[in-house]
């Protein structure tokens, strides 16, 4: 117990994308309202991380995540990890920026570069490998993560408070 006191947020929010990570990659048809929820979870943290949390570990482990989920969902190397590491000089360059937001314009941002970062995958990944999504499938994401990110962003700011 004296282990989780002494926790704090980045290691927390690394913590959840290990478990959502090894829920995503491992997804099963029958669940799949639940498997895109926490797809669209995933990317708004990874971004959260970028936003609020930048160092340059975090290259390290959005390294490891991007080419999990390439290598273990289209057996290559792709478009994750070229999108992620790209966020992240995308952050770099703008980091002065990010604290001069309020917390309703970060979460603006942050929606906004959630729809970004997986248009960019839907698009790398049709690009590179010819994996076809369809409309609906992206409208779905499109529409989970509008339902699921306001309460995410108030999860993220409540563990945000925890010292």
């Amino acid at each position: 117990m004296r282990f989780m006191l002494r926790l704090n947020a980045f290691y927390i929010y690394n913590l959840l994308l290990i478990i959502i990570f090894s829920f995503i990659v491992n997804s099963n048809n029958s669940f799949s309202l639940i498997y895109t929820s926490l797809y669209c979870v995933f990317h708004f943290l990874i971004i959260y991380l970028g936003i609020y949390y930048y160092r340059n570990a975090l290259y390290f482990i959005f390294f490891l995540y991007g080419l999990g989920l390439d290598v273990l969902w289209l057996n290559e190397i792709g478009p994750h990890l070229i999108v992620f590491m790209f966020m992240l000089v995308f952050f770099n360059l703008t980091k002065k920026y990010w604290y001069n937001l309020n917390s309703y314009k970060v979460y603006i941002t942050i929606m906004i570069l959630q729809f970004i970062i997986i248009s960019l995958e839907i698009i790398f990944s049709y690009v590179f490998f010819q994996y076809i999504y369809y409309l609906n499938h992206f409208l779905q994401i499109f529409f989970i993560s509008i339902l699921i990110s306001f309460p995410t962003f108030l999860f993220f700011s409540y563990i945000d408070k925890y010292k």
